[in-house]
């Protein structure tokens, strides 16, 4: 059980600093248009797109992660690897980080409007590493060891 609550920790906050840095990319764009943006308008702007893509960029988040830290999880279970935060970390990047450009290839459009640069597909796998750190802080006492300890 204490897996499952580790994975929802990882992928919500894989979510949440990906849709934030996401908003932030965007309202970038706007400020270099010549558009004053403010801090309040920040700080409502990505509570905004934390809700709405919640039933969008949130649940393509948990099938591209869920499944590798479930994998990771098993073979620390079976000790053919011993699994910490470095190992998820990476995972998770390159789980989010592959996301992007194989839902552009599937729909021929991109999803996510941040992800089309290559610093918003960066920003995007940094979020994944970030979401597979947390992911393993919640599971392991320590922060860092193994899953089985």
């Amino acid at each position: 059980m204490r897996i499952v609550l580790a994975m929802a920790v990882g992928i919500l906050v894989a979510f949440v600093v990906g849709s934030v840095i996401g908003t932030q990319m965007v309202l970038r764009s706007v400020e270099e248009m010549g558009l004053a943006v403010s801090w309040s308008m920040r700080l409502s702007s990505s509570w905004n797109d934390i809700v709405g893509l919640s039933a969008s960029l949130l649940p393509l988040m948990a099938i591209a992660l869920a499944p590798a830290w479930l994998l990771l999880a098993w073979l620390d279970r079976r000790s053919v690897l011993t699994i910490n935060a470095g190992i998820c970390a990476i995972c998770g990047a390159l789980c989010v980080g592959l996301l992007h450009p194989i839902l552009n290839m599937a729909f021929g459009v991109d999803v996510f409007a941040p992800a089309r640069s290559w610093l918003g597909l960066l920003c995007q796998a940094a979020a994944g590493a970030l979401g597979g750190w947390a992911m393993v802080y919640v599971w392991s006492n320590r922060g860092g060891a193994g899953l089985n300890q």
